[in-house]
């Protein structure tokens, strides 16, 4: 008996397919300096953030990972003003999320999510600690943005506790992977990547207690 080959999720597939489709870009095509993206989204006005937040919106609405969102904030508008679209995106987007996925039924949420039982866990520890478990979960890698957001627009949890504790909880993330992507790819002072690992380190401190309230709900 041959092992089974493993079942990838739509989700997945279109992430593969995007990271293919950027690979046999980079190959084929010349990849311009740091400067000249910058330079292109300093002409290119008010377009480029809104662009990308519209854009960071769209996308996270979709169980995919956010990372490259981070990511490409750092790398187009540096550390300050990257970290601050990376965070007023991941508002919009969770807020979309909360106040759009409300207008239908609990039943068709839960059809829509793509692992039932990280998502009935998630959503248990939301109606158990409220506001609290949305902060520390926004901490936790392992919680995926989008099913976060699923779970809590099924739960009663108002709108702007669900924002302050997004805000808050995604901030340590994200603020120190934008930072760290603008100082590797412009050559900044290294001192800065060791703030923006104890930023990191601080943020998963934080996160422990909830993680470990995740992975028991999961269990059981």
């Amino acid at each position: 008996m041959f092992p089974s080959l493993p079942r990838f999720q739509p989700p997945h597939l279109v992430a593969l397919g995007a990271l293919a489709l950027l690979a046999i870009v980079a190959w084929f095509l010349p990849v311009p300096g740091v400067e000249s993206i910058r330079s292109w989204v300093t002409r290119a006005g008010w377009w480029a953030p809104a662009a990308y937040v519209g854009l960071m919106v769209a996308f996270t609405q979709l169980p995919v990972p956010r990372t490259l969102w981070t990511i490409a904030a750092g790398l187009l508008f540096g550390s300050v003003w990257g970290s601050a679209l990376a965070l007023t995106g991941l508002l919009c987007s969770a807020a979309l999320s909360l106040t759009g996925l409300r207008l239908v039924a609990n039943r068709v949420i839960r059809s829509g999510a793509s692992a039932r039982g990280r998502w009935e866990s998630v959503q248990q520890m939301v109606a158990e600690r409220g506001w609290i478990a949305v902060l520390g979960l926004r901490m936790v890698p392992a919680v995926p943005f989008s099913i976060l957001n699923y779970a809590c627009a099924a739960s009663r949890i108002p709108l702007g506790p669900f924002l302050v504790a997004t805000l808050i909880g995604s901030a340590p993330n994200t603020i120190a992977t934008v930072v760290a992507t603008d100082t590797v790819t412009t050559g900044g002072d290294p001192w800065v990547l060791l703030l923006t690992a104890a930023l990191a380190i601080v943020g998963a401190n934080l996160a422990g207690r909830e993680f470990l309230h995740w992975r028991r709900a999961t269990a059981g």
